[in-house]
């Protein structure tokens, strides 16, 4: 049973946030309601406010801003919206890909992105693929605006770097260049993700010019795999090819699980070599193809 709880229902960003700021510890900001809503009826948070920002105008807009080629998702766009949207298709088509395996539908038409990131849950997919992306979010409060990486803003298990003052109004998302290609691979025998791999790769003539790989739902936040990246760039698709296992095999030596009901430690090292050496497999086969 959900305690007791006063519903405010602001029309406005600034309402909002100076509602926010008036009750404090003791509200909680509700957009999807798909994770808030279950541990309230679970008693693990018995807010005595819920500040609605559903009715607030703008937020959900996608949409790609010309002047720094990023594309912009506001505070309440679900999942759904993010899958089917012409714009992301188009400029991030891996992200698309993505939100495609999220949960089920009833969820994507529900669940935001920016409250997936605000619960930072992490057996949750989009977070690595928008450290890969170098995806930054914008925290709105009535002190202003501030700018944070994804890195910055995962802090902990369940735990991230607002203060009580602030709403995840925005993630900006650089789009990818036409020589980018990129996957996102899971394993998912359960409800959650076991690990999650992001990997971009750009490409010259059959070189990798750049690559950005990070994993996910391996602990309490994803990780960027710097030193594979290293390995991949300035390599050719057939160097590459030639040493997929044993960079999956090195990134596996880079992270550090967390055993969990999910798995041991040496049991998610598996899947993380496994699921690397795909997704270098897979992008350097889709490179050759558009040669």
């Amino acid at each position: 049973m959900i305690s007791p709880f006063t519903l405010h229902r602001p029309s406005t960003l600034e309402e909002a946030l100076s509602l926010l700021q008036r009750y404090g510890e003791e509200a909680k900001v509700l957009a999807g309601g798909s994770e808030l809503i279950l541990l309230c009826k679970m008693g693990f948070l018995r807010p005595a406010h819920l500040i609605d920002i559903k009715g607030i105008s703008g937020l959900d807009r996608i949409e790609l801003d010309p002047e720094t080629r990023r594309v912009r998702v506001g505070g309440l766009v679900t999942h759904r919206a993010l899958e089917l949207s012409a714009v992301v298709r188009e400029r991030l088509p891996v992200l698309a890909a993505l939100e495609r395996q999220v949960a089920n539908v009833r969820i994507r038409n529900v669940g935001t992105l920016a409250g997936n990131l605000c619960f930072a849950e992490p057996h949750a997919d989009p977070g690595a693929l928008l450290m890969a992306c170098d995806a930054r979010v914008k925290a709105s409060s009535v002190r202003g605006d501030r700018s944070l990486s994804i890195s910055d803003f995962f802090v902990d298990d369940y735990q991230n770097a607002l203060e009580q003052d602030e709403i995840l109004t925005e993630i900006e998302i650089p789009e990818l260049k036409d020589n980018f290609t990129g996957t996102y691979l899971r394993f998912c025998p359960a409800e959650r993700p076991t690990v999650g791999v992001a990997l971009l790769m750009a490409w010259s003539n059959g070189v990798c010019e750049d690559a950005r790989l990070a994993l996910g739902c391996l602990g309490p936040k994803p990780i960027r795999a710097a030193e594979v990246e290293g390995n991949l760039r300035q390599r050719s698709s057939e160097q590459i090819l030639a040493n997929a296992w044993e960079l999956g095999a090195k990134a596996a030596l880079l992270c550090d699980p967390s055993p969990d009901l999910w798995g041991s430690v040496e049991y998610k090292r598996q899947i993380v070599k496994t699921l690397v050496s795909r997704a270098v497999e897979q992008l350097c086969k889709r490179d050759a193809a558009y040669e």
